[in-house]
């Protein structure tokens, strides 16, 4: 089956906090969108910018409710654009290192059932802060906050409208640079490296948990995607694009088999061990 899948390629101010941001939003899903009961929808992280904007617009290409999220949807000018042409595509604020943003997003979308949660959103980190000699212990707090404990906080809050739905995907991205064969490859390059082990044993563990409800975790690593991200990283060789890397992605995740639960799969369909 695997064969043939490649082939596929704290306390009370937070609660009121909470609830105010809950009263502001209506109860249906996107305060002018209106998303087809009949289509598949897909939530994701990070939207703004690089690979999740190419996620939001494929996924709107191919005619499913989408939402699509990020920390300053104000600025966010290309996703506004995307929203603007097609009619199934909501934005919403939400900043995966908050709590609040994202009970009361998942809050307004309680009766939403959602067929794939793309747990997009990372941040690399300032290389010069995670090499030997100049750690900044306040910057790996920064980098675990988003890449480790942004797609755990995600992925449970929205977990019982994953349930709901017809396909039953969580799917986070990346893993490779924290397995030990690609992670012990080259020097530096801690607390990206640190942030997704933890992320793929975080999501492991949900893989576990979540067995008997047929729902699906899976780790996809994008490749080396030219984006900020990429850039970030220090990374001058050769790369993809976030269209093609997204188009990937997208092929891989619609051949999800229920055998590739708590896996990590590269891009081309390869299966790394972690």
């Amino acid at each position: 089956m695997i064969t043939a899948f490649r082939a596929c390629l704290c306390g009370a101010l937070l609660c009121t906090l909470f609830i105010a941001g809950c009263e502001q939003r209506t109860q249906a899903p996107g305060a002018s969108v209106t998303l087809d009961p009949d289509t598949p929808t897909v939530l994701i992280t990070g939207s703004n910018r690089g690979l999740g904007l190419e996620f939001a617009r494929q996924y709107a290409a191919a005619g499913w409710n989408v939402i699509a999220t990020c920390r300053t949807p104000k600025a966010a000018d290309a996703l506004q654009s995307l929203a603007e042409e097609y009619d199934r595509v909501v934005i919403e604020e939400l900043d995966v290192t908050s709590d609040i943003e994202v009970r009361s997003v998942a809050a307004a979308y309680r009766d939403q059932p959602i067929d794939v949660l793309l747990n997009n959103a990372g941040i690399y980190g300032t290389l010069e802060k995670q090499t030997l000699g100049s750690f900044d212990f306040e910057e790996l707090k920064r980098v675990f906050d988003v890449n480790t404990i942004g797609s755990l906080r995600v992925s449970e809050a929205f977990l019982a409208n994953v349930a709901a739905s017809d396909q039953k995907k969580i799917i986070s991205l990346g893993g490779g640079m924290g397995t030990p064969t690609i992670g012990r490859m080259f020097g530096g390059h801690y607390f990206m490296k640190m942030s997704k082990a933890a992320h793929l044993s975080a999501m492991g563990t949900m893989q576990t948990d979540v067995d008997d409800s047929g729902i699906i975790v899976t780790m996809i690593s994008p490749g080396r995607v030219d984006t900020q991200l990429m850039r970030d990283s220090g990374w001058t060789g050769k790369s993809i694009s976030a269209e093609k890397s997204a188009s990937l992605v997208i092929a891989l995740i619609a051949a999800l088999e229920p055998e590739m639960k708590g896996r990590l799969v590269m891009y081309n369909g390869a299966i790394t061990p972690w």
